[in-house]
């Protein structure tokens, strides 16, 4: 029945509109509320007082073995996600590390979670923060994300954190799954990954603040969040300014950068002042007080990390550059070749704007040409074909039928040729079909974009796959009788293999005389020159078999890698710049470098395929360079020069190489302040090198500079310590709940969980017909495609861990039989608090009660065993338990916290079980 005396703000329930709030004393039977539909005008008799979910949870405790199973499965769902091991227990088929798991604990743990993760390159800052969201999802606190990174990176992470982690983001962004033409995209969708270049425009970032706030915004390579003091003023970069406006509609933000302090105090300041504005107040109270980075920074090095069992990560390397010289008849089809590029850079910049895309194609050309001249000259003589085609066209619209027949019939004289195509009747019906498709992409203009993106294989897997085929029907773009050049060049080009060739192909002997079954990995960028080494590897060593691995989606460069790890499979790799992230080659300890990219930085992470984790020898590099190209003499310049400081500075190993973490720091230093691009291009018009030995020399100066301030900043912040790890890496008490808790949970399914072996599950039907399997070995797992790896974030385990968090309050009472003969009262609460460190902490805690409210804290200890005890009848009344409640159970809680630590009020605690132990 109704109460009509209802007093203003006191929470009601109606049978159709859900809970309410009075707004005003009953009048004449009716009364006025607001409900989630809007306000209503209601009788009383047909609204009652809303209970608390504590009251709710009193007043229905049952004594059933269903209720019992039902509170277990509850408890269990809250308690899952928030152990200490439950970092460590993800499902995704990767190696752990125990800096990952113990930085994954400390930010999910932590309250502000806004940190600058800066580990160095190689220490997977990418799993790390997949392993954070990944937690943050498991403990309910993740629904809205958002990923802002470079355009080059959205597709690995789109991968990794779809692929490895099942967490289900999707591309915002022209190229992607989401755009925002019609409605607000990041108002409908909740896990948003997007390039900084799509998001940082001012109409993008109205929309992003219109839309609700993020649960947690990232930003890769954080170092490119700018902001500059000139002559007095605060210059703020478009990328600042985004990172600026959206740190105030999220709750939590983390930065990642390898190279977050670019030798700039002030900039590095900036860069703090978007996660903690009040830690410093100048760049000079930073200096003085750098141990307070502690609070906003993690920073792992190579030297810290370490394998659970404390020994090093990372076996050693040996990098070795092999330098030879050209031949004549090379020598003098690539002084042609330089000739062709240069007038081609000097009439793109007479042609200013108007010249852009004839500078990004010149610069493809000599990128393709410092991998390999065959690559160069498929190229050419692909462009050659394409330009015959553009003016057969030309010519056709002039009517000149006679000039477009022959211009018609040299195409097709090329295309016989390259396509190694025959001369009868099936043949030319091939010709004619190619010829077809190659005018039908002519018709296809390119932007500068296009070309642009193509310039930078690097920048994309997707770039390096089409770029020489760009090059070839950018035909609109040309130098005068371009056509000609192109024929003279191909007139003198070399007939024997190529010396950098051969040179790879006399150590491959070697190292197959040494150990006939050694893998061996070859990176070349182009897939010309990746089509050259595979067809003289199989000609020259006919049975060891080639891989090639070309790109594509994550699953190709998996199934690549596969056949290659296999033992008796191929014995050699070629990867073009596809295979520079997302494989795992470390089976393999030897690497050629049959080209060198521009930036050694990309280098770095062609060596990162073999020497990483679980690499048992020490990987093998092998650079082949030659030494008279401008290409290869400004790499020997800059190893040089590295050499130099790496020897001032103390920092060569026992065969005079440069320190690994020297290196990258200095060349990660460098990548910034170096335009590769323009640095090679103008070297073609100085052959002797000398503006380019002086803007090396500068650059590389700066850089060392840069790191040592960088040194010198860092040198406070706490290190990784295996004794932070001990606590989190014990996961086989956790896996076996996992498994507990997935057979309980599924028994009123139509599926089950049967047992193979100590660590293999399969997960069958009604009909007893195996679903999937799982398995408690990450190692097992990592190494099969079809078993799954138990886990906390497997897509299973979590749908049920939501079922049975959601349990309705009236399903979260039980009374069962306890070992004393007295009853007594165990509550469980999932509590929130904060500690004076600013340390978030959730936890399920147990009170127990004696009727006259003396605590037993032996109840408490085993409160997980007693919730499967027998059930039973209750003997309590439900105003009993509620007085025993409001009297003991509370204060006991309250006192509890306070000796945690959290008395200055600063937690939350909500009931979500109850026992009665009888």
């Amino acid at each position: 029945m109704g109460d009509a005396n209802f007093a203003p703000g006191e929470r009601i329930t109606h049978s159709e509109f859900g809970s309410g709030v009075v707004l005003e004393l009953a009048r004449e039977g009716y009364l006025r509320a607001f409900f989630s539909g809007g306000e209503r005008r209601v009788p009383v008799q047909s609204v009652r007082q809303e209970l608390s979910r504590t009251e709710r949870i009193l007043r229905s405790v049952e004594g059933t073995p269903d209720r019992a199973r039902a509170v277990w499965l509850s408890y269990e769902a809250h308690a899952l996600p928030v152990m200490e091991s439950a970092s460590a227990l993800t499902s995704a088929r990767i190696d752990l590390l125990p800096h990952q798991v113990v930085l994954t604990h400390r930010v999910a743990t932590a309250s502000p979670r806004r940190f600058l993760i800066a580990d160095e390159v190689g220490l997977g800052k990418t799993i790390e923060t997949a392993l954070i969201l990944r937690e943050l999802a498991s403990r309910g606190e993740l629904n809205r994300a958002l990923m802002v990174v470079p355009a080059g990176l959205v597709n690995n992470w789109h991968r990794e954190l779809n692929d490895v982690f099942n967490l289900d983001f999707e591309v915002f962004g022209s190229e992607g799954d989401i755009t925002d033409r019609k409605t607000n995209a990041f108002a409908k969708h909740d896990r948003l990954i997007a390039s900084i270049d799509t998001l940082k425009r001012p109409a993008r970032i109205k929309r992003l603040l219109e839309a609700g706030r993020w649960d947690l915004v990232v930003f890769d390579e954080a170092h490119h969040l700018a902001a500059y003091r000139v002559a007095g003023k605060v210059r703020k970069t478009e990328n600042y300014k985004l990172a600026e406006a959206l740190k105030g509609h999220t709750r939590d933000l983390l930065l990642l950068s390898a190279t977050p302090h670019q030798g700039n105090h002030f900039q590095f300041w900036m860069l703090v002042q978007l996660l903690n504005p009040t830690l410093f107040n100048s760049p000079e109270e930073m200096l003085e007080n750098r141990h307070r980075l502690n609070t906003v920074m993690f920073r792992r090095t190579k030297a810290d990390a370490c394998t659970p069992d404390g020994s090093a990560l990372f076996a050693r390397r040996w990098v070795h550059t092999e330098s030879f010289l050209m031949r004549d008849d090379e020598r003098l089809f690539y002084e042609k070749l330089r000739e062709y590029l240069e007038d081609g850079f000097d009439l793109a910049r007479r042609q200013g704007n108007q010249g852009r895309a004839l500078g990004f194609l010149m610069a493809i050309f000599q990128k393709i040409a410092a991998s390999s001249f065959s690559a160069v000259r498929r190229t050419l003589k692909r462009r050659m074909l394409m330009l015959t085609l553009h003016e057969a066209l030309l010519r056709d619209r002039n009517l000149d039928i006679e000039g477009r027949n022959t211009l018609n019939d040299q195409a097709r004289a090329i295309i016989r040729e390259e396509w190694g195509l025959s001369q009868d009747a099936v043949g030319r019906a091939q010709v004619d079909r190619v010829m077809a498709d190659l005018k039908h992409r002519l018709a296809r203009k390119l932007d500068d974009e296009d070309l642009e993106m193509g310039s930078d294989p690097y920048g994309s897997e997707s770039a390096s796959m089409h770029v020489e085929d760009a090059v070839s029907a950018a035909v609109d773009i040309h130098l005068p009788e371009e056509r000609l050049r192109i024929a003279d060049l191909l007139a003198v080009f070399p007939d024997q293999r190529e010396t950098k060739a051969q040179k790879l192909l006399d150590g491959l002997g070697t190292l197959w005389q040494q150990n006939p079954n050694e893998k061996i990995v070859i990176f070349a960028t182009y897939l010309g020159t990746v089509e050259l080494l595979a067809r003289e590897i199989e000609r020259v060593y006919p049975g060891q078999g080639v891989e090639v691995l070309r790109g594509g989606d994550h699953g190709a460069k998996v199934a690549a890698e596969r056949r290659f790890r296999t033992k008796d499979g191929p014995r050699v790799l070629v990867c073009t710049a596809a295979g520079r992230e997302g494989i795992n080659l470390q089976f393999a300890r030897i690497l050629f470098n049959f080209d060198l990219p521009w930036n050694p930085m990309d280098m770095e992470q062609r060596i990162g395929r073999i020497h990483r984790y679980g690499q048992a020898s020490t990987a093998q590099v092998y650079n082949l360079v030659l030494s008279d190209t401008i290409e290869g003499r400004i790499f020997l310049l800059l190893d040089d020069k590295l050499t130099e400081i790496a020897r001032t500075l103390g920092k060569v190993d026992e065969r005079g190489n440069v320190a690994e973490d020297l290196r990258s720091q200095i060349l990660g230093q460098l990548s910034e302040r170096l335009n590769y691009d323009r640095l090679y291009q103008e070297a073609l018009s100085d052959p002797e090198l000398k503006r380019t030995a002086v803007e090396l020399e500068a650059a590389l100066s700066n850089a060392r500079e840069a790191r040592e301030v960088v040194f010198d900043l860092f040198q406070d912040l706490d290190r990784f310590s295996l004794d932070d790890y001990k606590p989190l890496s014990d996961i086989s008490s956790g896996m076996g709940r996992l498994v507990d808790f997935l057979h309980a949970a599924l028994s009123d399914r139509d599926v089950r969980l049967r047992e193979v072996d100590r660590h293999t599950y399969d997960l069958v039907g009604a009909n007893g017909v195996r679903k999937k399997r799982f398995t408690l070995d990450r190692d097992l797992a990592t190494s099969s495609d079809d078993i799954d790896l138990m886990g906390i974030d497997h897509p299973l385990l979590q749908q049920e861990l939501a079922r049975w968090r959601d349990l309705p309050a009236e399903q979260l009472g039980v009374a069962v039989k306890g070992a004393d003969a007295r009853p007594a009262l165990l509550s469980l609460w999932l509590v929130e608090s904060s500690s004076g460190s600013g340390e978030r902490l959730v936890s399920v805690q147990s009170i127990a009660v004696k009727p006259d409210g003396a605590r037993i804290p032996g109840i408490e200890r085993h409160a997980a065993q007693l919730l499967r005890g027998e059930p039973t009848a209750p003997v309590l009344t439900p105003e009993q338990r509620l007085a025993l409640f409001s009297g003991a159970v509370e204060p006991t809680l309250q006192r509890e916290l306070r000796h945690r630590g959290a008395g200055d009020g600063s937690y939350s605690a909500e009931l979500i079980g109850y026992v009665e132990l009888v």
